[in-house]
């Protein structure tokens, strides 16, 4: 199983809004928040999907960004994913800035990511997950056809303000 999907409505406010979402890989889920600073929900979901794409057509290594502010911002998180075979590896990566050897393209993340590996430079094994990439061609095809999502249902105005409502007219 692989998904990526933004849970629910925007929340916080100004640089703060974001959204939740969560990343499936097989039986392992991590719930994230994806910043709506400079990307809307449909930059990233559009971004998964060209990614997933790009996976399933052959690409040796794709980037699905989680947490996108600008650019220029001091660090971005993304889910490397390695096809080898009929397998995918996946991995969460922090892409810190000040440690990339040029600016951070979100069109061409995977730039920044290398040769998977399997340990940290300190030695220590680095968690990983690994789906089928026909598992990545399902989730292309559980979301090209979803149904649009439903508009916010309208809120309704006070009962002051509502007409027929409120205090009564005299006659």
């Amino acid at each position: 199983m692989f998904n990526l999907e933004l849970l629910g409505p925007p929340e916080g406010a100004g640089e703060r809004l974001f959204n939740w979402g969560r990343i499936t890989l097989g039986q392992f889920q991590e719930d994230f928040q994806a910043p709506l600073y400079d990307w809307a929900p449909g930059d990233y979901e559009a971004q998964w999907m060209e990614a997933a794409e790009r996976l399933v057509d052959g690409a040796s290594v794709v980037v699905f960004l989680t947490h996108m502010v600008h650019p220029t911002a001091p660090y971005h998180i993304g889910w490397p994913a390695w096809r080898e075979g009929d397998s995918v590896w996946v991995q969460e990566r922090l892409f810190v800035a000040s440690d990339l050897a040029g600016e951070f393209d979100p069109s061409a993340a995977e730039v920044h990511v290398g040769v998977r590996a399997e340990r940290s430079i300190e030695g220590q094994p680095i968690s990983q997950w690994r789906v089928s990439v026909s598992a990545i061609a399902e989730y292309l095809d559980r979301r090209r056809h979803a149904p649009p999502p439903e508009p916010p249902a309208p809120t309704a105005p006070p009962a002051a303000e509502r007409p027929g409502r409120g205090r009564r007219a005299r006659r």
